[in-house]
């Protein structure tokens, strides 16, 4: 069983991991409004969408699908919530 101070060790570092990862978010964002954080992330989004070849059959659900990952893929990026 482990002792009270690796528990305390544990929780320490990974309290600090938290914060530092907020912290990092809050950098990016400094600067810029979240509204312009998303539309700069719907503009990466219709840019991947419009690289689909609208001829083939199954169009529709690949334009969808490369638009939500890559919006997801810049909120991320970003720091904001998708």
């Amino acid at each position: 069983m482990t002792n009270s101070k690796t528990r305390f060790t544990v929780a320490l570092l990974v309290s600090a991991f938290a914060w530092s990862i907020s912290a990092a978010a809050a950098q990016r964002a400094q600067g810029q409004s979240v509204a312009d954080l998303r539309a700069e992330c719907f503009r990466q989004a219709n840019a991947a969408a419009d690289m689909v070849v609208t001829a083939s059959p199954g169009a529709t659900a690949e334009r969808n699908s490369r638009g939500t990952s890559a919006y997801r893929d810049c909120a991320r990026r970003k720091g904001i919530r998708p």
